[in-house]
Parts: structure tokens; C-alpha cells; sequence
């Protein structure tokens, strides 16, 4: 028997409606007391309520404190974190936003936004020292759950598969547009949860990359391209686990390279045409200049001096691979046993 939790995490586009899943977990907007509200957040409030099961709990492998209480509290504290991280980070993978929740307590300067309405009054303001946390007096007690609760909000609209990651996606850039889910968010998840934890492992590697991926997308160009990358070579490595390393009788190489297996895996998961060859080739050659070389993008810095078509260019570039490498993810789990081929 397992125990429910529940828990605040962030999305930078409103959630605008519910997902549930079985009986493991569910989304939906923070629609609790008292909630704080500003007109100028950028992170929208929702909650998780999410199950925690036997097979979620992992001892400690380094005593804490001499009191067992508090080893206690921190085996349940991160078993708790554990699952939070593994929903939110599985669904930014699959989706075309960003699932998250604070995991910094270090703090920053900045300037508290106590008005709606800023007035004159900005201009006496001083910066205070803040804590990265959302926090009000009546959260604690309504985070207290005995199981999935009932609620009035609609179902998140879903679109198709293919059209969702390759149709115009939001990918937050849009503050105020609605989140959709693909429309097989079931079949991935059943899917991903019917792997054996050894393969399951393996793609939590993936998904970890392409989360990172999103998270330097505006920061640090070249390593979130190298993150997309990296995530969809361990998918390839994924497939070919099972396949033995055979060499060249006559020059002792491998038969099958690094190259050929990157581009096989994206032809079989994401499409067999002569535009898909030219466009893999084009994107293992970028990917070996970047690794072997140290060449960074030319877009990397804030106000580069490149001419805006090829501004536009790499970004449409970069774009293009991290959804691919989300195919990568979602492509290769419906052709699991519980999944379907759209």
C-alpha cells in the first residue's frame, strides 16, 4: 500500500486545466486559500498530488545525524523529492513546457515586488536579499492529502502526436498561452513505467539530458545543444544494448559506428526520407565540430555580431534538435509493449 503527498510545483505558462494518471499521480492549477498572486509572476503555481509506493524507498547511505528521527525525516524528505522529480522531469521531456520546482536555497538580491501597480515610489526602493521559496502561513495544512482529491477543473486539452511537437510549439515562449499534452501522455507513461529498471534507468539518463537541454536553451547555447544531443546518443545506446560489438576481420574496426547507429536510430524513430538523411548527416557534423573542435555556436553570446538571418538560422536549428531528441524519447517508448505506433 502506498501513501499520497502533495506538493507545489511551477510551469511558465498557465496549466489550464487536469491530468491524472491512474492512481499514481495528478496535475492541476494551485487553486488553494490564500494563495499569493502577482501581475507580474512569470511562474505559475500548480499542484502535484502524487503516490509513493514501497519500491520508491531508498535507505540512506550516509548517516546524517546520531538521531534517528531526523535520518528518518531526510530518508522521507528525499524519497518524497525523488518522485517529484521523476513526474516533473519525465513530463518537461515529453511536453513542450517546463515542469519544475525550486531546488535552490541559496538566495538572491532583488527587489520585492509589493505592488501590482508600481508607482513613484519604485524610485526609493533598495534591493533585499530573498529566499527562492513560495511559501504562505495556511500552505502547510492544505498540502496534507489522504489520496488524490476531486476537482472542478477541466482536462488539459491534447493534440495529436506528431502535430504536437513539430506544429508551431509554444516551448514557453509564450507567458500566456495555455499548456497542451500530447495526445499519447497515457501511452508514454504506461509504457515508460512497464520498462525494467535497468532500461528505465537508462532513459531517466535521457530525460535528465533533455531537462537540462531546456534549462540552458537561453542561457548557454552550446551546452544545451551538446545536453540534446547527449540525450539522444544514450537513446541510441538504449537500443543497441542488447546488439554485441562486432569488428572488421581486415582493419579491426568497429562495423557499426557511433555515426551510422545516430543516424539509423533517428531514421527508424523519427522518419526514413532522403530530407531526414541529409538533415541527420547535417546534425552529426554539428554535433562532432561542437565536441571536437570546442567550437561554440555563433549565436552563444547575448548580442552577437552575426547577421540576424543566421541569428534566426541557429535558433530554428536548436529548436529542431531538442524536439527531435524528445521523438527520440517518445517514438522509442510507443513501440514498447504498452505503447502504440501513431
Amino acid at each position: 500500500m502506498g501513501y499520497y503527498q502533495r506538493a507545489i510545483f511551477f510551469t511558465k505558462s498557465p496549466l489550464g486545466g487536469k491530468y491524472r494518471y491512474k492512481d499514481e499521480f495528478q496535475i492541476f492549477p494551485a487553486n488553494l486559500e490564500n494563495l499569493p498572486k502577482s501581475a507580474y509572476q512569470k511562474h505559475y503555481p500548480n499542484i502535484l498530488e502524487y503516490r509513493i509506493n514501497e519500491e520508491d524507498y531508498v535507505p540512506l547511505s550516509v548517516i546524517i545525524s546520531d538521531y534517528d528521527n531526523l535520518n528518518e525525516l531526510f530518508s522521507s524528505t528525499a524519497i518524497s523529492l525523488n518522485v517529484q522529480d521523476r513526474i516533473l522531469d519525465f513530463l518537461t521531456a515529453v511536453t513542450n513546457n517546463a515542469f519544475f520546482r525550486y531546488t535552490s536555497s541559496e538566495g538572491n538580491w532583488g527587489m520585492p515586488m509589493t505592488k501590482d501597480i508600481p508607482d513613484s515610489e519604485m524610485n526609493s526602493w533598495s534591493s533585499k536579499w530573498c529566499m527562492k521559496l513560495f511559501h504562505f502561513p495556511e500552505l502547510p495544512e492544505q498540502l496534507k492529502i489522504n489520496g488524490l482529491t476531486e476537482t472542478r477543473f477541466d482536462p488539459i486539452i491534447k493534440i495529436r502526436h506528431k502535430e504536437f511537437y513539430t506544429n508551431d510549439p509554444n516551448l514557453d515562449s509564450d507567458s500566456k498561452k495555455q499548456i497542451n499534452l500530447p495526445d499519447t501522455i497515457d501511452y508514454l507513461l504506461d509504457s515508460y513505467f512497464a520498462l525494467s529498471e535497468e532500461d528505465k534507468s537508462i532513459i531517466n539518463s535521457s530525460i535528465s539530458f533533455t531537462v537540462s537541454a531546456i534549462e540552458l536553451f537561453n542561457l548557454r547555447k552550446t551546452l544545451s545543444l551538446l545536453a540534446s544531443f547527449t540525450s539522444m546518443e544514450t537513446m541510441v545506446n538504449l537500443e543497441y544494448k542488447e546488439i554485441p560489438v562486432e569488428t572488421c576481420d581486415r582493419c579491426g574496426q568497429q562495423r557499426y559506428s557511433i555515426a551510422k547507429k545516430f543516424k539509423g536510430f533517428l531514421l527508424k524513430y523519427i522518419g526514413d526520407t532522403e530530407a531526414n538523411k541529409k538533415k541527420f548527416n547535417d546534425y552529426y557534423s554539428l554535433r562532432s565540430k561542437v565536441i571536437h573542435t570546442g567550437r561554440q555556436l555563433k549565436s552563444e553570446k547575448l548580442f552577437a555580431d552575426i547577421p540576424e538571418e543566421e541569428g534566426q538560422k541557429d535558433y530554428l536549428t536548436r529548436i529542431e534538435i531538442l524536439q527531435i531528441g524528445k521523438l527520440a524519447i517518445t517514438n522509442w517508448l510507443l513501440t514498447k509493449p504498452y505503447g502504440v505506433n501513431k
